[in-house]
């Protein structure tokens, strides 16, 4: 008879392995719609996670044992499905009004430093006495 001790452990893996994926998509995504795809494989990671430790729980040794389980799962996906048609919409309407706010860029140049905002704002200031000079 099939007992879910034998294959937990790779079920443990798999679930690992795609969670490692799904922050790893998430982290280093530069466009919305990756994003929420790699929240999706979390959602997934969640429900293989869910069902392995279903089937454990009862003292029967069928597949189907946890009715719990699978209704966390059902609601899951049901989830899931709602967030997906939500980030695609969205993703959607963004890519119609502008692209540029799609772009996800985390880089040092973004971020602005003091000296920066100093020069910027003595470059205002010598640009609008020059222009008082000029009037």
């Amino acid at each position: 008879m099939l007992d879910w001790t034998s294959f937990f452990p790779y079920t443990l893996i798999a679930s690992l392995v795609l969670f490692a994926i799904g922050i790893y998509g998430i982290i280093t995504c530069k466009n919305f719609l990756r994003a929420v795809f790699g929240i999706e494989i979390l959602l997934l990671t969640a429900n293989l996670l869910l069902l392995s430790f279903g089937l454990g729980s009862s003292e029967e040794t069928s597949l189907i044992s946890d009715p719990f389980a699978q209704t966390l799962s059902l609601m899951i996906i049901a989830v899931s499905a709602v967030f997906l048609i939500l980030g695609s919409s969205i993703n959607k309407l963004l890519q119609e009004n502008n692209d540029e706010i799609l772009e996800f860029s985390f880089e040092a140049e973004d971020i602005p430093s003091k000296k920066a905002e100093e020069q910027e704002e003595q470059t205002k200031s010598l640009d609008t006495i020059k222009e008082d000079e000029e009037e």
